[in-house]
């Protein structure tokens, strides 16, 4: 195996350092006709923000597909069905990702498997490596014998419970040449370092003014420091809301933010919720409104009054094919929901976050992303143990290049960790 592993706390620039990796990789071995990088990482929000980066490495030239381990274990378990009989496997449902993720790595412990996707990606990066389970670092460890590695990760970062141990940060430890980043890259604001190091190292943050805690038990409270917060950073550029938990206590805030006017004449300002892919996913299924069976022509027509132009296409055409090849007239709603899904999940270039503008999202969706003020609402049902609410907070904010506040709902919160 020849892997490059980068590791090293939030703001370290690990990114940055993988994408010079495979810069100076693709110098020393320069892709073949029809060879590609391969980028792989776990959540789709981290796949469009690593599009970007690749993007923008010249020696690269475009030459490269970035997709989650789950599109790539399913573009396997397709191209590889009849290999998979044989091996007694069977096809997983379309939204068993566990199942494809299974069945991907029962093929890829074929060595024809793995030379053929060698033949196209020499060389693949792997991005959030923390973030993967048992199952989807078996698919890596098969790749990574037939290609070259160049991967990032922080276990401190990891915000699922039960990937504590985190076995994918062992094997990449234990079978890399890693280097650990400690120099700060996002930041140089003094408050803002120690902040972040007093929660990783499980000692409570001290409050200032570029990192400050404050409690907000009502919503209008928390608007008004929200607004006001708004306001002094000079409008809304670059500006993040993160919150544990996008439920009563953050809506309504924000919906008090986009309602008033503060006593220093702040406001209103509109905070616009990031959806996850999922989150769409349902909402646009949701407004579909589609029979329990029906001819192609019909379906169509209620895709295309949804107005995006990426679904109507993909399920046009999986509609024309079933129609050329088995000559299929009618269909259930069943199949066009699985259509739409996999329209949905395997966009690549779509929600790119480079403009600079007032948002807010969960701490999942913040990860691996930068703005220059952020403010942390801690509603009083954020979960979890003291160790996945130290990490919460650490991931909530190290967003932040300049200024950070937290605003907690329960003053109770204030008196144990991550905050005492």
């Amino acid at each position: 195996m020849n892997i490059r592993f980068f590791s090293g706390g939030a703001g370290c620039g690990k990114t940055y350092q993988v994408m010079q990796a495979i810069a100076e990789h693709v110098q020393a071995k320069p892709l073949q006709d029809g060879q590609k990088v391969l980028a792989l990482t776990f959540m789709h929000g981290s796949r469009r923000r690593l599009h970007d980066r690749l993007g923008q490495v010249s020696e690269v030239g475009g030459r490269f597909e970035c997709m989650v381990v789950d599109s790539l274990a399913w573009r396997v378990v397709y191209r590889w069905q009849a290999l998979l009989a044989q091996k007694g496997g069977a096809v997983p449902a379309e939204g068993d990702f566990e199942g494809v993720c299974n069945a991907a790595a029962m093929l890829l412990s074929e060595p024809t498997v793995g030379y053929w996707l060698a033949a196209t990606y020499p060389v693949f990066i792997l991005d959030e490596a923390q973030d993967l389970n048992e199952v989807r670092l078996a698919i890596v460890i098969a790749l990574a014998a037939h290609m070259d590695v160049i991967a990032a990760a922080d276990e401190f970062q990891c915000l699922d419970e039960k990937l504590r141990p985190n076995l994918a940060f062992k094997w990449l430890e234990a079978n890399s040449k890693m280097v650990t980043l400690t120099e700060p890259q996002r930041t140089k604001v003094a408050e803002l370092l120690d902040a972040a190091h007093a929660i990783r190292s499980g000692r409570p943050p001290k409050s200032g003014t570029a990192f400050r805690i404050m409690p907000a038990a009502q919503p209008g409270l928390a608007g008004t420091f929200l607004s006001n917060q708004i306001g002094w950073s000079k409008g809304k550029r670059d500006f993040a809301v993160i919150t544990t938990a996008n439920g009563d206590f953050s809506q309504r805030v924000t919906t008090w933010v986009e309602s008033r006017t503060t006593k220093h004449g702040n406001g209103p300002f509109s905070i616009p919720w990031e959806q996850s892919e999922k989150k769409a996913i349902d909402v646009f299924l949701g407004a579909l409104k589609l029979p329990d069976k029906a001819a192609a022509t019909l379906f169509d027509e209620h895709i295309h009054r949804m107005q995006d132009d990426r679904v109507s296409r993909d399920v046009r055409n999986w509609l024309d094919n079933q129609r050329r090849t088995q000559g299929r007239v009618e269909f259930s709603k069943q199949e066009i929901e699985d259509v739409v899904e996999r329209s949905f999940m395997h966009r690549k270039n779509g929600m790119h976050h480079g403009r600079k503008e007032l948002r807010g999202m969960t701490v999942h969706g913040a990860k691996n992303r930068e703005f220059e003020n952020v403010v942390v609402l801690w509603p009083a049902a954020t979960g979890g143990d003291e160790e996945h609410r130290r990490r919460l907070l650490y991931n909530a904010v190290t967003r932040a290049k300049v200024r950070c506040l937290v605003l907690v709902q329960a003053q109770s919160a204030l008196a144990r960790p991550p905050f005492e």
